[in-house]
């Protein structure tokens, strides 16, 4: 069965414009570049160069082509045709975005930053928390297909 959820996608109304990401642990997968932040109701990827070429054009601006299809499951992330497998070591982050896609709260996607990190690092990051209308602006919102 599959189950489809929309998320709310946010850009900024001015380049670089950011609100904070908050509080939260750090988990750092070495082997594939990934940095992941896990906050009380939302969690975020750190936006490293490499992750962010990819991602940036692909959620946080409007794209005349649409939305990829993005689908989650257990066994993985699949964005357009390219996928990225779950292993035992990704279970805290896996687990955290299914506790957010549990609820019935509306899911937001936007770009945030954090004082600890370098002057620049930005931050994918999901949340129940609706961001503030002074920075973003809606854009067309993702769908989500959980198999």
């Amino acid at each position: 069965m599959i189950l489809e959820r929309k998320i709310r996608r946010y850009a900024a109304y001015f380049h670089g414009w950011a609100t904070a990401f908050g509080n939260h642990d750090k988990h750092f997968d070495e082997k594939r570049d990934l940095s992941w932040l896990l906050g009380e109701g939302q969690i975020g990827l750190i936006l490293t160069p490499r992750v962010k070429a990819f991602l940036r054009p692909l959620f946080l601006t409007n794209r005349e082509a649409g939305l990829p299809q993005v689908e989650l499951g257990p066994e993985g992330l699949r964005i357009a045709d390219t996928a990225l497998r779950f292993g035992t070591e990704d279970r805290p982050e896996f687990d955290a975005v299914m506790d957010l896609l549990k609820g019935a709260n509306d899911l937001h996607l936007l770009q945030t930053y954090h004082v600890i990190y370098p002057s620049g690092t930005r931050i994918l990051t999901l949340s129940h928390h609706s961001p503030l209308a002074l920075v973003y602006r809606e854009i067309e919102p993702l769908t989500l297909c959980l198999v």
